[in-house]
């Protein structure tokens, strides 16, 4: 598949950056609405920015997870993607380009989430804050539109059996980064609604 393929995928898979149908507000007592942001970086091929946050963090410590974070009050919910990935990253939002969301979902921790996709500046300067982030690193969007690559297993909650899918990926000097969770079931809906058709 070529890079244009591949974000021709990723197009395929987004809805529109505007909400008019309410489907990123709350959905249960006790829920919090958030966003995190899916950011796409063009190096030599198209790769997917991702985090590790410090096993000292009070929740998901040691996940691999997106940037982003809970809406502030009166916030639309795309400024809380764009706003998350500047404090987690230093990423500032003239750096970005978002290109379309994917459908919002009830995660596990009681928040409502939307999953924003964008495509970043390659000059732009990472610098993680160390508060919230160990680590950042990069994946090729290949590797992870690739079938072969998603690991599945279930886990109950909400009542329920839930089909999910890991994605363990090796860095090229060895590191082994597990993507599991939220993190990979947003990147398996992106697969879904832009890549599974004639994956077989």
């Amino acid at each position: 598949m070529t890079f244009d393929a591949e974000l021709t995928g990723v197009r395929r898979a987004l809805l529109p950056l505007s909400i008019t149908d309410g489907t990123d507000e709350v959905k249960r007592d006790g829920q919090r609405v958030a966003a995190v942001l899916c950011p796409l970086v063009m190096r030599s091929e198209w790769q997917v920015v991702l985090t590790q946050r410090p096993e000292t963090m009070p929740s998901h410590p040691g996940q691999i997870a997106f940037p982003g974070g809970k809406a502030e009050d009166d916030e639309a919910i795309a400024q809380t993607a764009l706003r998350e990935t500047e404090e987690e990253i230093g990423v500032a939002n003239a750096h970005i380009e978002l290109l379309g969301r994917l459908p919002s979902f009830n995660a596990v921790s009681q928040y409502r989430i939307t999953p924003f996709v964008g495509i970043i500046d390659p000059n732009a300067t990472i610098t993680p804050d160390p508060r919230e982030v160990e680590s950042v690193f990069e994946v090729p969007l290949s590797f992870l539109m690739n079938k072969a690559n998603h690991v599945r297993r279930e886990v109950f909650f909400d009542d329920q059996t839930h089909v999910l899918f890991d994605m363990p990926y090796d860095e090229p000097d060895g590191t082994h980064r597990n993507i599991w969770g939220m993190t990979a079931m947003t990147l398996y809906r992106l697969w879904q609604r832009g890549f599974e058709e004639g994956s077989d």
